[in-house]
């Protein structure tokens, strides 16, 4: 329960304790019921201040760091400010460039149609062409490479080493090639 001024009522009869209480004959009780009080608000006061903070939060509706964002959310521009011939304009633009085209167009106050005719944002838009296409062609690299199978001797060397097979077929492969070094040396 809170009382009129928004305090719990533990809070109010911790006070009117207080006022009960002789300071003089019993001190420690005193001190003892101030720190109570002190504590009591104390924790009041973070209460209230974690309320605003949510009731700011529910506001502002910001996703918390933790919560994974929807693709869609971020991928599809929202075409609410755009007229239907910057849509039809924006057709032909790659996905990454549409916010820079917007930028170009809103920087100089000219319609995106007419920003896509502007030799400098041509330019611009022809090297991050470029640049895409090249690292397209860096990326053309092959997939996966097999790996090399290891001989019994190179296990042997590396359990020599230390370095022990984790399969069965690894021991397999030392104990044989134990064996073959005996054969050879005899």
């Amino acid at each position: 329960m809170e009382n009129k001024q928004g305090e719990p009522e533990a809070l109010t009869l911790a006070k009117q304790a207080l006022e009960n209480i002789d300071q003089e004959r019993f001190p420690k009780r005193y001190q003892l019921q101030e720190e109570l009080i002190k504590q009591m608000e104390l924790a009041f006061n973070y209460k209230i201040r974690a309320e605003k903070a949510e009731k700011k939060v529910k506001k502002t509706s910001v996703p918390l760091e933790g919560t994974p964002k929807k693709p869609e959310e971020e991928e599809t521009p929202k075409f609410s400010n755009y007229s239907l011939k910057d849509i039809r304009a924006l057709s032909g633009v790659h996905d990454e460039d549409v916010e820079r085209v917007e930028k170009f167009a809103k920087t100089e106050n000219i319609s995106i149609g007419e920003a896509l005719e502007n030799d400098d944002l041509k330019a611009i838009l022809r090297n991050r062409d470029e640049q895409r296409k090249t690292a397209a062609a860096v990326n053309t690299g092959g997939g996966k490479r097999g790996t090399a199978k290891i001989t019994g001797e190179e296990l042997l060397d590396e359990a020599v080493e230390g370095k022990f097979p984790e399969s069965d077929e690894g021991w397999d492969k030392i104990a044989e090639a134990r064996l073959k070094k005996r054969e050879e040396n005899r």
